[in-house]
């Protein structure tokens, strides 16, 4: 994978976002990796991702903490992937917290991606 120049997705990118099982990754505090599906995670727009966080586990301390996190989504096929790199946080924004929970089917709380870098 590249850094690509864009911090925003493309509407290939957000689709492949969108049907594909997504990976996050965070650090404790402690240097120690954290890396697990979401499978709400979903495109809220060319410039953040979200998810609705139900665990409550390590990814969730590690983002409470300051982590950075990278989400990744890949196609063994084609033997594509695409991985953004943000900050996370929790989402305040009622209608986007609604629309999440709805589409997704899960009741938690909505974490958001600030997306900063884009690799493919």
């Amino acid at each position: 994978m590249k850094k690509l120049e864009s911090t925003k997705l493309t509407a290939e990118q957000q689709r492949f976002f969108n049907v594909k099982l997504a990976f996050v990754s965070s650090v404790s505090k402690d240097g120690l990796p954290q890396v697990g599906p979401k499978e709400s995670l979903r495109v809220v727009d060319e410039s953040h991702l979200a998810w609705v966080e139900v665990t409550h586990a390590h990814l969730w301390d590690n983002i409470k903490n300051g982590s950075k996190v990278a989400v990744v989504v890949g196609d063994v096929l084609s033997h594509t992937n695409v991985r953004v790199i943000g900050t996370a946080h929790v989402s305040e924004d009622e209608a986007l917290i609604e629309d999440l929970r709805t589409k997704t089917g899960k009741n938690g709380d909505v974490v958001v991606v600030d997306i900063e870098e884009i690799d493919a």
